[in-house]
Order: C-alpha cells, then sequence, then structure tokens
C-alpha cells in the first residue's frame, strides 16, 4: 500500500505526542486481485488509475478506484481517506462509463460494490458491501459503507476518529 498525498502532526489528545506527517490519502495503485495474478494474465486486463478490468478463470472482473472517508475530529487536519477498490458488476461498470465524461455524472443513482481491498483491521474488509457514489469531474466517486455491516470502519466511517486513530492506521501500513 503506497502513501499518495498529504500529511499533516498535531499535538494527539489520546497520547499528547505531536503526531508528525500523518498521511491523510492511503491506498494501492491497483485491487488486490490485480496483484495476486501473474504477468501473464495481466496482458489481457486493463488497469488504469481509476478502473481495472480482469480477465480471470473464464470471467471477467471490474474494478473502480473510490475513496472511504472517515471524518478526524480535529478540525485543521480534515479528513481521514482510503482510496481504495471496490468490485462491480458489469452492468454498473457500464453505466459509469456512459457517464465518466458527463458533467452531471454526480446526479447518478449510487452503485451496489463491494470492497477489493484488504485494509488493516483485525476484521477482513474486502467484501464488505459499499455503495458508490459518483461525483463531480476528477473526483474520484465516494464509497459508504453499509451501516448495518458489523464492522469497525463501519462505526469509524460512521462517527469518526481521532488524530491518534489516523496515526495509527497510517503507521500499520508502513510496518
Amino acid at each position: 500500500m503506497a502513501r499518495i498525498t498529504g500529511s499533516s502532526h498535531l499535538e494527539c489528545q489520546v497520547c499528547h505526542e505531536v503526531h508528525r506527517d500523518v498521511a491523510r490519502l492511503l491506498g494501492p495503485r491497483a485491487p488486490d486481485d490485480w496483484l495476486a495474478v501473474g504477468p501473464g494474465e495481466r496482458l489481457e486486463a486493463e488497469l488504469t488509475p481509476d478502473i481495472c478490468i480482469l480477465p480471470c478463470n473464464g470471467t471477467t472482473r471490474h474494478f473502480l478506484r473510490g475513496h472511504l472517508q472517515l471524518p478526524v475530529d480535529e478540525y485543521e487536519f480534515g479528513t481521514f481517506v482510503w482510496s481504495v477498490w471496490v468490485e462491480l458488476e458489469e452492468f454498473s461498470m457500464v453505466a459509469v462509463a456512459r457517464t465518466w465524461s458527463d458533467p452531471n455524472r454526480a446526479a447518478m443513482s449510487p452503485l451496489v460494490g463491494r470492497l477489493a481491498t484488504e485494509l488493516p483491521y483485525e476484521q477482513p474488509t474486502k467484501g464488505l458491501p459499499v455503495s458508490v457514489h459518483t461525483r463531480d469531474l476528477g473526483q474520484v466517486p465516494l464509497l459508504m459503507l453499509y451501516p448495518g455491516t458489523q464492522h469497525s470502519i463501519v462505526a469509524e466511517q460512521r462517527e469518526g476518529i481521532a488524530v491518534h486513530r489516523a496515526a495509527e492506521l497510517a503507521g500499520l501500513v508502513w510496518r
């Protein structure tokens, strides 16, 4: 997993230390399943910064990059963002492709998908259901976890996290 952009340092109200250069946006450059296939299989696939089309065992899988935002309780910090991949059904990917360059694409109804990125949590995150909300041109889709899902990341998205937790999550990625 790569650190993509943005960092900050603030005094932590949990441990009273200054967390320096806490990444605000983290995520992989490709879906986990892309990384799991060999170079030969990748020759038949397509990977851009926003989409991945992956032929696999006679079927074609469709992935879209989106942002899963966790509000942070420190105003100066902003939002902690997991830039992750979500798997979509083919008809959903066709709808995304049809509206990708449309200035009104944010008006598109949310799509249903599943997280295709394993994040550093005790419980697995890959496969969690999400709604995919397209946004204005130049912005990747916003991913909202289903509220009824029993997972700590769902509570973090709903209730927010402290800067200490953001530093902890970023530290898990760099170990």
